[in-house]
């Protein structure tokens, strides 16, 4: 892992003023939309209602193989910065470009975070809890209570107040999907973000505090399930919290057991819990799996224990009912969300 990143963002933040037109560090033009007045929803609240497959959804073309044009346009970002909208005043064709001309993302590599020391010692989980009767979990609940999240892994996993959960996967960037910050034409606030958070103390080891931005891509609205992804960028006011939470790098390993730690709602609110499972079939962006996903699970990473790699965004839950089946989808880690992270957040080189 290098130490070196970059750290010039390319969009607007806290440390311009907001609500004025912003030109970013590659000349490209931002333009501010009006004061935005935040509604409180509760994420959980929104994910209670299971979907049957989504027919338009399925037949969508994969972000990597739509015309250059279609591609720039859907991507054009929308940046929530405090209670200011930006948008680019141009389709991304950078980013476009970038995509179709990448077989695959280069890996990332994570860090353990100051915590390194006592972090492999730490990452015990509870005894958890006998199997419950949940409509969300895939066969016996095997999730775990992790006792210490302060600790490497659990630190880089963060509590976001609307009921959701986000990764560190970069000094100041973190990933968590975009329906946990706009649905339906309307921003959802987030109050405060919390890594390591838990009910018993240390309840916020590395404080409460919130983004300096939001990025999502313009076609995301609030079941564009491709789109799905969001960039959470912490620079300038935490331009380092991930050296203290410790970061996930990124790869698309998809074979073998996969591993997430979120925040769900069925338990005491805020504390981590661990599951484990596979991904068990790709349509498209998305990959099916059978982890135990709950309303707040959403966001979070899934990850290989035996890397550290971050290879999906939690995105939704569907069911049929022939034949009688229930499954979870991450939204893939590929070109496309390498490329839009890697452009809209700080992260490491190489």
């Amino acid at each position: 892992m290098s130490d070196e990143y970059d750290n010039t963002m390319l969009g607007p933040s806290s440390a311009h003023e907001l609500g004025e037109d912003f030109t970013d560090a590659k000349g490209r033009r931002w333009v501010a939309a009006e004061r935005i007045d935040l509604p409180e929803i509760d994420v959980p609240e929104t994910e209670r209602v299971r979907r049957a497959p989504d027919i338009d959804a399925a037949f969508a073309p994969d972000p990597r193989a739509m015309a250059r044009e279609d591609l720039a346009r859907a991507l054009q970002p929308r940046r929530l910065v405090g209670n200011f909208e930006y948008r680019l005043d141009e389709p991304d064709y950078e980013i476009a470009d970038a995509i179709q001309a990448m077989a695959s993302p280069s890996n990332t590599e994570g860090s353990w975070g100051e915590s390194s020391a006592f972090a492999r010692a730490k990452y015990l989980t509870g005894p958890g809890l006998a199997p419950t009767a949940d409509r969300y979990v895939i066969g016996a609940d095997d999730r775990r209570r992790i006792d210490s999240p302060q600790f490497f892994p659990g630190s880089a996993f963060a509590y976001l107040s609307q009921g959701c959960t986000a990764t560190m996967i970069g000094p100041s960037t973190a990933l968590c999907a975009a329906h946990c910050f706009f649905q339906n034409g309307t921003w959802i606030p987030t109050r405060s973000v919390t890594f390591g958070a838990n009910t018993v103390a240390p309840t916020a080891p590395f404080g409460s505090f919130v983004f300096d931005s939001i990025t999502l891509p313009g076609q995301w609205n609030s079941n564009e399930w491709d789109w799905d992804f969001a960039v959470l960028e912490f620079s300038p006011s935490r331009p380092d919290i991930g050296r203290q939470t410790g970061w996930f790098g990124t790869g698309q390993n998809f074979n073998g057991t996969k591993t997430m730690i979120g925040y769900p709602s069925d338990k005491p609110v805020p504390s981590s819990w661990i599951k484990s499972g596979a991904f068990t079939a790709a349509p498209g962006s998305r990959y099916q799996h059978n982890l135990d996903i709950i309303p707040g699970d959403s966001g979070a990473g899934t990850y290989d224990n035996g890397d550290s790699r971050v290879n999906g965004i939690q995105s939704t839950q569907w069911f049929s009912t022939n034949p009688p089946r229930v499954w979870n989808e991450v939204r893939r880690w590929d070109s496309t969300t390498y490329n839009f992270f890697h452009a809209y957040g700080n992260w490491p080189r190489g």
